[in-house]
């Protein structure tokens, strides 16, 4: 779709809320999972967990990593209201680092590697009469590496016109969406660990994701989900 300035109303400028959960450098733990939160009006979801944070007194980050007895009461409000709010769409690429060649697919740049996994994952999570903004947690990485300026070009570049308006890094505690992508990615990845008894099943956390997969009517992640607000992709390496 070729779009104008006469087009204005045709066109959709979503912002998108971006975070991962894992390390491309952790010879340890063989999964990285990258994904987004893309939406329309932030403000809707945004104030309903701002409302639950001030009900119940929480001011804590919304992450997966923290899920315990205590935030688990809350974290429920949390996932309710992410599934009552409309136009809340959620993406993720899933990477087992076990089927990757690093040194052959990225000349063992690690850098680049998640840069081409956020390219991927933001190419098959843009449609084509999108313009997103892109926030970012952030990450350090050496002066070099200019991540935002990259995928914006990149992206750019790919689909021929502005499609990418700008990437930007900021820190994810005080930004509630990229919170409840991290809680997101969290229980996907959570999930196959959980299919390959790589964890020993921790009840809050299993209870988190049970309630996102009831949502979802689905038993659980793995062989990729492709609904309409809740897609997950599984990295494939080209042969």
């Amino acid at each position: 779709m070729n779009l104008n300035l006469k087009d204005y109303k045709k066109i959709r400028t979503p912002f998108v809320f971006l975070d991962e959960t894992g390390n491309l450098n952790d010879k340890v733990n063989r999964f990285f999972c990258l994904g987004i939160v893309k939406c329309m009006q932030p403000f809707f979801l945004d104030s309903r967990i701002r409302s639950i944070r001030e009900k119940n007194n929480f001011y804590d980050e919304i992450k997966w990593n923290t899920i315990s007895k205590a935030k688990v009461g809350v974290l429920e409000e949390i996932v309710k209201a992410i599934f009552e709010t409309p136009g809340i769409y959620f993406s993720c690429i899933f990477i087992n680092k076990d089927d990757v060649d690093f040194k052959k697919a990225f000349d063992s740049n690690l850098y680049l590697a998640y840069q081409k996994f956020t390219e991927i994952l933001l190419q098959k999570s843009i449609e084509e009469n999108e313009v997103l903004t892109i926030l970012a947690d952030y990450i350090a990485t050496p002066k070099k590496i200019a991540f935002e300026v990259d995928v914006k070009h990149s992206l750019n570049t790919h689909f021929n016109r502005l499609a990418i308006a700008g990437v930007h890094r900021v820190d994810s505690k005080g930004v509630n969406l990229i919170q409840v992508t991290d809680l997101l990615i969290g229980a996907v990845s959570y999930c196959y660990k959980k299919d390959l008894n790589l964890v020993s099943g921790d009840k809050n956390k299993i209870k988190i994701l049970n309630i996102i997969l009831t949502n979802l009517k689905i038993k659980n992640f793995i062989g990729g989900v492709n609904s309409k607000r809740f897609k997950v992709m599984e990295y494939k390496a080209e042969a």
